[in-house]
């Protein structure tokens, strides 16, 4: 199986980083993150939802992961990053 490449733009980045900052449970926001990244290496589309134009949606409790997959370069581009206190 080919691997994708995931790669955060700097907001993403920026997003996840305060997240972790103002989170209650610091442990369950980094094992997200941790999933997360361990999916979109392997099979982006396999747990996410295409919402159009080129966007898809992952969510990992408590974050919510925007992100544009370019196959062509096995490449997924990590948009934003919400910290979802449901």
């Amino acid at each position: 199986m080919k691997r994708y490449t995931v790669a955060y733009l700097t907001g993403a980045l920026e997003e996840l980083a305060l997240s972790w900052e103002s989170a209650t449970d610091r442990s369950l926001v980094a094992h997200a993150a941790d999933t997360a990244d361990k999916i979109l290496v392997t099979s982006p589309k396999s747990h996410s939802v295409y919402l159009g134009e080129d966007l898809w949606r992952l969510e990992v409790v408590p974050l919510r992961f925007y992100f544009t997959i370019r196959e062509e370069d096995r490449l997924v581009e990590v948009s934003n990053v919400i910290y979802v206190n449901e």
